[in-house]
């Protein structure tokens, strides 16, 4: 990243893949709850220094562990009003939970 811009850039060419997040946070949630573990902390809620952009080249959200993207300067779109928008880990994690819900 080039932090030197404004906004900061990406130095080289990235593609946002938040599948694989959702799967890891996916696999990782079943791993621990196979295991017994029953409480844990899920990564970030948001970071809004890592806002997101329709532009990789401004996308600082790709380097974010943030379960939402923080918008820059408008307003989400499923959540009207607030800063941010749901990634698939987002998602993911809610679905997981509903499927295990009660069993501890």
């Amino acid at each position: 990243m080039n932090p030197d811009k404004t906004p900061p850039e990406w130095r080289a060419t990235y593609i946002r893949n938040e599948g694989e997040q959702a799967q890891e946070l996916t696999d990782v949630l079943t791993i621990f709850g196979d295991e017994g573990v029953e409480e844990t902390f899920v990564m970030t809620f948001v970071a809004p220094l890592f806002p997101t952009s329709d532009d990789p080249a401004y996308d600082l959200d790709m380097a974010s562990y943030s379960l939402v993207k923080t918008c820059r300067d408008r307003s989400g779109k499923t959540y009207p009003g607030l800063p941010w928008e749901p990634k698939e880990s987002f998602r993911a994690v809610a679905k997981y939970y509903a499927a295990h819900q009660g069993e501890r």
